[in-house]
């Protein structure tokens, strides 16, 4: 079975964690072990104290993603789903980008960027995430940006964005909106989670919604979870009619705690087996565990100058 994940922090972590492999929650050893095929690491745009900028930063997560022992697939994806263990890039945090397009172009046509997480939790060139306000839009580069992210087949990932800049997405793109590690609001109320508008506006588009695996965004107070929360919230998905929009967003390495029984990348085969204990046929198992996502990235490969 195909395994996919839209979003870890491994390479952020590397660069200020002193961790051997095996310490990180999505490092080589852990995502073989956990089946995966093709994981989506995030050039995080970090915390503000830091005296690097987040390009900078960006940089320096390059380098080390070159360590990982990892082949990176840099251009377009084969004609069909790898059988052994492959990287792609994102960004999270679209300040990496310092308000130039030619850093779009510059990070894209040197790692082909499968996605960009407009916000993170700072107020950017971009737009403004969720975590400040509601209903502030998007900024006018963040338009001028998704123009080209557009012409470019690189998917805007609105985990993150607060709901006006997420409708400004959802109104100027081509490319469906992806939420590449979000919950279900109506589950939990994280202001990370996205309402059922937002669900519904990305299922209509064929869009993408990545489960992420950190307890206080399955379930209010965040304590005593398990796989069947994160089972939780691909039913409430998939009861709106949303099956083939739904994978897995797990944020390893950037979540300080985990479900139980999910505590690294080395579980994440074990997903399959609770979906189909839970009922959901094999071709939807498929779909939610990386065909999904592997639909939709061919899809901006199409794309992709």
């Amino acid at each position: 079975m195909f395994i996919a994940d839209t979003h870890c922090d491994t390479l952020y972590s590397m660069l200020f964690e002193s961790w051997s492999d095996g310490g990180f929650m999505a490092g080589k050893e852990n995502l073989l072990k956990g089946k995966v095929n093709l994981q989506t690491f995030a050039l995080f745009a970090g915390a503000r104290q830091y005296k690097d900028t987040p390009y900078e930063n960006a940089r320096r997560m390059i380098e080390a993603s070159k360590t990982l022992e990892i082949p990176f697939i840099t251009g377009k994806l084969p004609d069909n789903p790898p059988d052994g263990l492959y990287g792609v890039y994102s960004i999270e945090g679209g300040e990496v980008l310092e308000g130039k397009i030619e850093r779009l172009h510059e990070l894209d046509d040197e790692l082909r960027l499968r996605m960009i997480a407009l916000t993170w939790n700072y107020d950017n060139q971009i737009g403004t995430p969720a975590k400040i306000d509601n209903t502030t839009g998007l900024k006018p580069f963040g338009f001028t940006l998704l123009k080209e992210m557009d012409a470019r087949g690189v998917y805007a990932d609105v985990s993150h964005l607060n709901e006006r800049g997420f409708w400004d997405v959802y109104e100027n793109m081509t490319l469906p909106p992806i939420a590449s590690h979000s919950n279900c609001k109506s589950l939990c109320a994280s202001y990370r989670n996205l309402e059922d508008d937002q669900i519904d506006a990305i299922i209509e588009k064929n869009g993408y919604i990545g489960i992420n695996f950190y307890p206080h965004f399955l379930k209010d107070g965040g304590e005593n979870t398990s796989v069947d929360d994160v089972i939780r919230h691909i039913d409430y998905i998939a009861s709106r009619g949303g099956k083939r929009v739904i994978g897995l967003g797990s944020d390893f390495d950037g979540i300080e705690v985990q479900p139980r029984g999910m505590e690294t990348a080395a579980c994440m085969h074990t997903i399959a087996g609770a979906l189909k204990k839970h009922g959901y046929d094999d071709e939807t198992v498929s779909g939610i565990m990386g065909m999904n996502l592997w639909r939709l990235l061919k899809k901006g490969d199409e794309i992709h100058k």
